[in-house]
């Protein structure tokens, strides 16, 4: 009877050890887990940073017609028109167009051009027209006219949202 007891005391021991050892184990790769997630976290969220400067939350506009002008008229492009246009939501993001009309000579156009691809934002150019060439100073300017989209990132949106 002595010897039963035992056993069956042992037995139940046993279960309790490897039933603490188990938990133990989880509760070591969940800590684990949690510092490699948290780091996983701030490395996302260093990307988001930098993502929110390609595609800012807010409606920079202003500041960033007064940037494209300052590109202009370094490249030697004289801006007639800015048009902002009505802004279309897309998901999560919102896309904002501009009808923008300069004059130069083809060179400048393409110096402005190089220069609005190296924004540090997302900006998109799209229907461009090149019209009424002339010469003036012995130059051969021309008209262009086109569509700079820039993107705005919209806050709380989801992906099928639209």
């Amino acid at each position: 009877l002595y010897y039963g007891e035992q056993v069956n005391s042992y037995k139940r021991l046993s279960r309790q050890f490897n039933d603490i050892r188990n938990k133990r184990n989880q509760s070591n790769q969940t800590q684990f887990n949690n510092s490699r997630w948290k780091g996983e976290c701030l490395r996302l969220d260093g990307e988001l940073d930098k993502a929110t400067t390609l595609l800012p939350t807010g409606k920079e506009l202003p500041a960033l017609l007064s940037r494209i002008d300052n590109l202009g008229k370094k490249s030697g492009l004289e801006i007639s028109r800015f048009s902002p246009k009505k802004e279309l939501r897309k998901g999560f993001y919102s896309e904002v167009p501009i009808r923008v009309s300069v004059q130069g000579t083809f060179f400048e156009l393409m110096i402005f051009l190089n220069k609005v691809s190296n924004l540090d934002r997302i900006v998109t150019i799209t229907s461009v027209n090149l019209s009424q060439p002339r010469y003036k100073n012995q130059k051969l300017l021309l008209t262009a006219n086109f569509q700079l989209i820039t993107y705005r990132y919209l806050k709380g949106s989801r992906k099928g949202k639209g």
